[in-house]
């Protein structure tokens, strides 16, 4: 089979109700068959609050997001050969779903194509076949909403200001990181866990020449997130994603932007409303509660509950498919994202607090010089991590000159000496709410001050 021929299948999928596991099964024409598996805990099985007169809508519902848990967790064996061909053995998406997974596949995998000098991956085309919208009664589930949880910031503030709301609360854990377990934990508030089943050779072909690199993961937990919405009763589905995940990290050569938070913006999250409207009249509702504010706002606010310092972290070296790789210390101390928490959280905490949690001064780490110019915006690109703007950097960085416990601190003074002055305009703009962004129409939601 020529480069030109090569496939990728979507098999089949098969959602067991009696065990709760969901299997995907793909091929690829050079590496062969995969499987996935996602399970369901058993007290999502029941259906306890489903009503009878519902249950139909609410099959049809399940039944379009097991569909768009398959589709899109595909791009996970779909990386390995980049094939040029999409094919179905079951069903195809609809127009609608076909061009959000074509845009989602195309700008999730467009870091992992940019590091293989291979281009902006336009050849994604996902085939579709007629579907007409769901016009079925709305499927009416019970007014509680599902929190992602990743163990970091964002979703921590989340979760306190939807308490502080009075919302009815679960958190959701998508695989078995057992910091994650840790936070949720110290949350006292209810947990869902989806473990996860890799295909296990699926680390073993970058040997045999597989790509290898990033996958639109939030856009693959969205899709778990509705259907564990559906499957527990849950009518809202409130992710953590701020509004600096629009920002992209460099231009590829056609003018797109290749951001390795595609699948945290606005545009993955107004589609994938349109795509959830049109399969099962949006019963399941999903935004982002942080869409409206700036990851120095966030942050700020997170510096407000210190019952977390202990316990949280975004350092990605603890979330590996082989468990965590930070041994001693919840942040590993040199990658982009414990750099840019420990400049942004700098203003808003004591010294001490700040060095009790990464163990030492980041900023007057040599090493780590080249890290900061580029988070900084002073040289190279945006690194390919979740990290916000260089404004933000820069932003918190005067910040912390006005700080009692820097006056003295000479890895402060370096990188002032550096900065260009953060104009007021600017700074006013990071702390302000901005649109557009989105909130349910509840109760809680309308009464709050968000």
């Amino acid at each position: 089979m020529t480069e030109s021929q090569s496939t990728f299948t979507f098999k089949k999928v098969h959602f067991n109700a009696a065990d709760g596991v969901l299997s995907l099964n793909y091929r690829d024409s050079r590496f062969g068959d995969f499987q996935e598996q996602f399970i369901f805990p058993e007290s999502l099985l029941q259906q306890a609050w489903l009503a009878d007169e519902q249950r139909n809508a609410w099959l049809l519902a399940v039944n379009h997001a097991v569909q768009q848990v398959f589709w899109m967790a595909g791009v996970s064996y779909y990386k390995t050969h980049l094939a040029k061909t999409i094919e179905f053995d079951q069903t195809k998406p609809s127009t609608i779903e076909a061009q959000w997974l074509t845009d989602s596949w195309q700008a999730g995998l467009a870091e992992l194509a940019h590091e293989n000098n291979l281009g902006w991956l336009s050849y994604i085309q996902f085939p579709s076949q007629d579907h007409k919208p769901n016009t079925e009664k709305v499927l009416s589930l019970p007014p509680r909403t599902l929190v992602p949880i990743g163990g970091g910031k964002d979703s921590l503030v989340s979760i306190e200001r939807l308490r502080q709301a009075g919302e009815d609360i679960t958190l959701l854990q998508v695989g078995s990181a057992e910091l994650i377990e840790q936070v949720a934990q110290a949350t006292e508030l209810p947990m869902l866990q989806i473990r996860r089943r890799v295909d296990q050779r699926l680390s073993l072909l970058t040997e045999q020449g597989a790509f290898n690199g990033h996958v639109p993961i939030t856009a693959i937990n969205s899709t778990v997130a509705v259907l564990t919405a559906l499957l527990g009763g849950f009518d809202s589905v409130a992710f953590s994603n701020e509004r600096s995940a629009d920002v992209g990290n460099l231009q590829a050569a056609n003018g797109q932007w290749v951001n390795h938070q595609y699948s945290k913006s606005w545009a993955f999250e107004q589609q994938y409303r349109k795509v959830l409207a049109f399969s099962m009249g949006q019963a399941v509702d999903y935004f982002s509660l942080l869409r409206p504010y700036s990851e120095l706002a966030i942050v700020k606010q997170f510096s407000e509950y210190p019952q977390y310092f202990e316990v949280f972290s975004s350092c990605n070296r603890n979330f590996h498919l082989s468990g965590s790789k930070n041994q001693n210390n919840r942040w590993c101390g040199v990658c982009p994202k414990c750099a840019f928490v420990f400049v942004t959280l700098a203003p808003f905490v004591s010294r001490e607090q700040l060095l009790a949690i990464f163990g030492h001064d980041l900023l007057a780490d040599k090493q780590l010089s080249d890290l900061f110019l580029a988070l900084f915006g002073l040289e190279g690109d945006k690194p390919f991590e979740c990290v916000g703007e260089a404004l933000e950097m820069r932003a918190a960085l005067w910040l912390l000159k006005q700080h009692p416990d820097w006056q003295d601190q000479g890895s402060l003074a370096h990188w002032l000496q550096q900065m260009p002055p953060v104009n007021q305009a600017d700074s006013d703009a990071l702390w302000a709410r901005q649109e557009p962004y989105y909130l349910p129409n509840k109760r809680h939601f309308s009464e709050a001050h968000w």
